[in-house]
């Protein structure tokens, strides 16, 4: 492959990134994305095959792998470690300096999901919660049922998903809301603090 055609394939993937973020996989259009990376509208097909191609290889989440990695080698305890996941969980999703395009779409796939979903929950989304199941388990122990795990998983991911579905109602609601860290800092603070008192009431109950 050649430089130009080099650089025309990544102007793409940067480019597709940031239309399906914006308006997820099934309003974008190649022409679209191909008119804003400057490209013939014949390159998606070249580099990638097809529109599915091109969605392929823009979810790479090696960011968020890389995250979970870093998380389960630290040296803390497992709520410190929560409470770093939770936040930089957040800066992925919300922080408008950085973000995370591939973690964009998959929580907009969530909203309103497509023919990618399978591939969001099978290369992202089933680790994440497999990851999270590990480090809610050495918090409680064995003193929560798998169910209430399960429940206790899909609260903290659905308390930090919900800041990047609602962003519009929020910024209606509270119209100087900005994304930036000190906001990012204070909601995955409120959202950690929040989620390790519900699991210690819920391994209170279950001790009774």
């Amino acid at each position: 492959m050649t430089q130009a055609h080099e650089q025309t394939r990544e102007r793409l993937l940067t480019v597709a990134r940031q239309v399906f973020s914006e308006v997820g996989f099934q309003n974008a259009t190649v022409r679209e994305i191909c008119r804003r990376a400057d490209a013939n509208v014949a390159a998606v097909n070249y580099h990638f095959g097809s529109k599915d191609g091109l969605l392929a290889e823009a979810l790479n989440f090696a960011q968020l792998k890389a995250l979970q990695i870093e998380n389960a080698q630290a040296d803390a305890c497992p709520k410190v470690r929560l409470r770093l996941f939770i936040h930089d969980f957040l800066s992925m999703l919300l922080d408008e300096g950085r973000p995370s395009s591939p973690c964009q779409i998959m929580a907009r796939e969530l909203a309103n999901p497509s023919p990618a979903l399978d591939q969001i929950v099978r290369d992202a989304l089933a680790p994440l919660h497999d990851f999270l199941d590990q480090l809610v388990h050495e918090i409680v122990g064995d003193a929560a049922t798998d169910m209430q795990r399960r429940c206790m998983v899909s609260s903290i991911f659905g308390q930090c998903v919900h800041y990047s579905h609602a962003r519009p109602v929020l910024q209606r609601l509270h119209p100087k809301l900005c994304y930036d860290a000190a906001e990012i800092a204070a909601i995955a603070d409120h959202i950690a603090t929040f989620s390790l008192a519900g699991m210690s009431g819920i391994s209170l109950t279950v001790k009774k």
